[in-house]
């Protein structure tokens, strides 16, 4: 399929996202300077929220801007509505990565692998890689597992012409406009995930890929 050379099945962060449908996560959604971080992007927002069952009402919230160090571009302002005057004075990525990391201590399960949902889960965690190492050297990687929901989505119905968050909204009764804001974005992708978790178990689409 198209979006198998996406996908590296070997990365040993990833989980499959037909599995089984996953109950306690953190939904994740970040904005960056570009698209590459081995081309020096790097994050100007963190936003997350904890997901478990009975907290529907009361999930805790991550929201955080980061100084990139270096001026936006035109495009990335005109995509997010963030300028460089809203990023003075915020936490370089170190110190967003430090700030982050107390909040998952605060909220997550103790003992518990950490998880992590994102649409296009690879990019997003990529980044935060990157911001991980700055605020710990010693640290390869930011320690999760995460599952794709761009990936659950074209799994599903790989006949979709697109798959981005602004469509699927759209399709599944969500919402009209992707903010590309961290935050509501990963409020919006959590309600993506759970329209395609019960599409999923409304075709009995659950354990029954091929390897």
């Amino acid at each position: 399929m198209y979006w198998e050379r996406y996908i590296d099945r070997r990365n040993p962060r990833r989980i499959e996202p037909l599995d089984k449908p996953i109950d306690t996560y953190i939904m994740l959604d970040t904005e960056t300077t570009g698209l590459h971080p081995e081309e020096g992007a790097t994050l100007i927002e963190i936003g997350a929220l904890f997901v478990q069952p009975g907290n529907e009402n009361s999930r805790p919230k991550f929201e955080q801007l980061i100084d990139p160090q270096h001026p936006l571009t035109e495009f990335i302002t005109g995509l997010t509505g963030i300028t460089d005057r809203m990023l003075q004075g915020m936490p370089t990525a170190g110190a967003a990565m430090m700030r982050f990391h107390q909040w998952i201590d605060h909220v997550w399960p103790a003992g518990e692998p950490l998880t992590i949902i994102a649409h296009n889960a690879q990019f997003d965690v990529s980044f935060l890689d990157v911001a991980e190492r700055v605020y710990d050297p010693t640290s390869p990687v930011f320690d999760c597992k995460w599952a794709c929901t761009k990936e659950m989505s074209w799994e599903l119905n790989p006949q979709k012409r697109h798959h981005r968050v602004a469509d699927l909204i759209v399709d599944y009764h969500i919402g009209d406009v992707e903010e590309h804001r961290a935050l509501s974005d990963a409020i919006q992708e959590q309600m993506l995930y759970q329209a395609l978790c019960a599409e999923a178990t409304r075709r009995g689409k659950w354990n029954e890929r091929e390897d």
